[in-house]
């Protein structure tokens, strides 16, 4: 299962001290994620993707399949958005605080907030100590008024697990639109062009994948 440690999600607080810093820790500091569930689909299908490039063989449908699944990944880098529901999990080093954001919104649930032993045990963390909001982006986990914290002394570096779900819905249908003429503009340049940039999408991608674009998610 690989992680991903990005800037969006190691900007924000020192080391165990809760205090605020302006610059990004380094890479491999508090947080990384991974994906544990990958989407079920794609929020875009090869026959769109034809209609919309205006391609009428059947040749490459195979490779259409994994330009679009390449742009879809990309694409979720590039705006630091899920588009289709996938599960995802985030360890961290240490509690931040009141206030957890988690990367790869939009939030739908977290399914678990746990400890972990150095044999990777899980000691589930009870839900009513917090609540979640979805609404936000990033979404939120909120630890209510006079709870205490999770504390873990059995495990120095990624003791503290969120496990919840992202994206937009498990239908295509649920992505909004402007996200998916995106895709399918990249993935018809990418066809045209055979060359994926996942750092650089086409200006004419762009021009849709902005407009969802999230800002750097803070440690609180």
């Amino acid at each position: 299962m690989s992680f991903y440690s990005e800037t969006e999600i190691n900007a924000g607080m020192s080391a165990k001290t809760g205090r605020l810093i302006t610059k990004a820790l380094p890479k491999d500091s508090n947080r990384v994620f991974s994906i544990e569930t990958e989407p079920a689909i794609e929020p875009v299908t090869v026959i769109e993707l034809k209609t919309f490039a205006r391609i009428d063989y059947s040749d490459e449908d195979s490779l259409l399949e994994g330009f679009i699944t390449a742009v879809r990944m990309a694409a979720e880098e590039y705006t630091g958005r899920s588009f289709i529901e996938r599960t995802i999990v985030m360890l961290m080093d240490w509690w931040p605080g009141t206030v957890v954001e988690l990367p790869r919104p939009p939030l739908i649930s977290i399914t678990k907030v746990a400890t972990l032993d150095e044999d990777d045990t899980e000691t589930e963390y009870a839900s009513t100590n917090y609540y979640v909001v979805t609404a936000a982006v990033p979404g939120k986990l909120v630890l209510k008024q006079s709870v205490q914290e999770p504390t873990n002394t059995d495990r120095d570096y990624s003791g503290f697990l969120i496990r919840y779900k992202a994206g937009y819905g498990d239908e295509a249908s649920d992505v909004p639109g402007p996200i998916k003429e995106g895709i399918k503009t990249w993935a018809s340049i990418a066809q045209a062009t055979r060359v994926i940039d996942p750092k650089n999408p086409p200006p004419e991608a762009c021009t849709f994948l902005d407009l969802y674009r999230t800002a750097e998610v803070m440690i609180r």
